[in-house]
């Protein structure tokens, strides 16, 4: 549902500002309209109409014919108190203040109320944990078996008669050899994997309590004692 709310300034320029401030707020061209006193008698009835109260119509009526200018605006309920805002960041005035002046109400003298209310919303934020692999070198031993053969001469001395057969081959030239075998280390490296480090997200919910001081203003009513006035 809509709802239409007025706001009354003391000169057309602060009404032409805060019409444009409400369009700038979203309110449509059309949805804004500023009354002077061209709306002459009619205004009281037309406010009537859109639902103000008629005593209240003829006051802000009155106001109008003594040189106020009042703003209306149609908008959606939920931003009736956008439109007050604007509407008070220009100035807005009661209509007793404007008819003050012209000697149509007594002084009226004010005091607000106010008090903070605590709104709590909700930012994200990021935050996580990282994997860093890193390689790092250490010295190992292990020990090994290793077979090893040597070839050893012996050499000894000998006193015998040789045969006529064993005299011719033991001029001819040979040679003799024998080969030892050894072992020695070999050196390979394999690579196995001996552990996992997984990162998975789980969502959950946790309750805060925020905490904050809210101020508040009240305005009290105090009598004040008679005193005679100085002549």
């Amino acid at each position: 549902m809509t709802a239409f709310t007025i706001g009354l300034f003391g000169s057309r320029e602060a009404a032409q500002r805060a019409r444009g401030a409400l369009v700038e707020a979203g309110c449509g061209e059309g949805a804004v309209t500023i009354f002077g006193q061209e709306a002459g008698d009619g205004l009281a009835q037309d406010l009537v109409e859109r639902g103000f109260a008629a005593e209240r119509a003829r006051l802000y009526a009155a106001a109008v014919g003594r040189g106020g200018v009042l703003v209306g605006a149609e908008a959606e309920d939920a931003d009736t108190d956008k439109v007050l805002a604007v509407m008070k960041r220009f100035g807005e005035k009661e209509p007793e203040e404007l008819l003050e002046r012209g000697g149509q109400a007594g002084q009226v003298e004010r005091a607000q109320s106010v008090e903070e209310e605590l709104r709590v919303g909700k930012e994200q934020t990021t935050s996580g944990k990282r994997l860093v692999s890193s390689v790092s070198e250490r010295e190992v031993e292990k020990p090994v078996t290793l077979r090893e053969e040597e070839v050893e001469v012996e050499r000894r001395r000998e006193d015998r008669r040789l045969s006529p057969g064993e005299a011719d081959r033991a001029f001819q030239e040979e040679t003799a050899e024998m080969t030892a075998t050894s072992e020695r280390p070999v050196v390979s490296k394999e690579a196995r994997v001996t552990g996992e480090v997984a990162l998975r997200k789980r969502t959950g919910e946790r309750e805060e309590v925020v905490r904050d001081t809210l101020r508040r203003k009240d305005v009290e009513v105090e009598t004040v004692k008679e005193q005679p006035k100085k002549r």
